[in-house]
């Protein structure tokens, strides 16, 4: 899915103008380029629930098209919208960035009684912007109670690597004994609302 937002150089308007009717004030950049944009505030919501920070999005700017990424967005709590966005300009060098996992399969373990613990949602990898894949998929069916897969057992796309420790903890399945105590520690009450969205590192090599 294509993810298009039309955006506008911002050198004298006034930020807080801006904001006054309906714009969202950010910066284009890379190691080459820093450039002040704006970009209208009801279009980038709607375009950034649903490419959040792992898609692409095409970014129109003076005729021209740029492909970037979000890398962070400041929120205002007062008024409960985003503030300020920093658009990550790509070019055809591999990037670091934070994929999504999808588990697939009911585990083994789970049909017997045991819970699945998922540790990692989304991953760290590196890889070529136009190769970014919208989901890395994760296997668990065969998973037993006791078991566990780390990200060294992932089967990454082509062209895909990863860019964390390989030994960390994907996914585990608690045992029946167990499953209380985990959800006692994993609850927690609703967080309250960031001021900053932001996920890991988005850099060109």
């Amino acid at each position: 899915m294509e993810y298009r937002l039309k955006a506008y150089h911002r050198e004298s308007e006034n930020p807080e103008r801006l904001r006054d009717s309906g714009k969202l004030p950010g910066i284009l950049y890379n190691k080459q380029m820093n450039e002040k944009v704006y970009v209208d505030l009801g279009e980038f919501d709607k375009v950034f629930r649903q490419a959040s920070i792992h898609h692409v999005i095409t970014l129109e700017l003076d005729g021209k098209t740029q492909d970037v990424l979000v890398r962070q967005v400041n929120l205002d709590k007062r008024k409960r919208r985003p503030s300020h966005v920093d658009f990550y300009a790509l070019s055809d060098e591999p990037v670091a960035m934070y994929v999504p996992l999808k588990f697939v399969g009911t585990p083994q373990g789970v049909r017997l009684g045991g819970v699945m613990d998922t540790v990692l949602r989304d991953i760290e990898v590196k890889v070529s912007p136009r190769n970014i894949p919208d989901f890395i998929e994760v296997d668990v069916s065969s998973l037993g109670i006791g078991d566990s897969l780390h990200l060294s057992d992932l089967k990454l796309p082509p062209g895909v690597k990863l860019n964390m420790k390989g030994d960390s903890t994907v996914v585990t399945i608690v045992p029946p004994e167990d499953a209380e105590k985990l959800a006692t520690e994993t609850a927690a009450p609703a967080a309250a609302e960031p001021e900053v969205i932001k996920k890991g590192k988005v850099e060109e090599e």
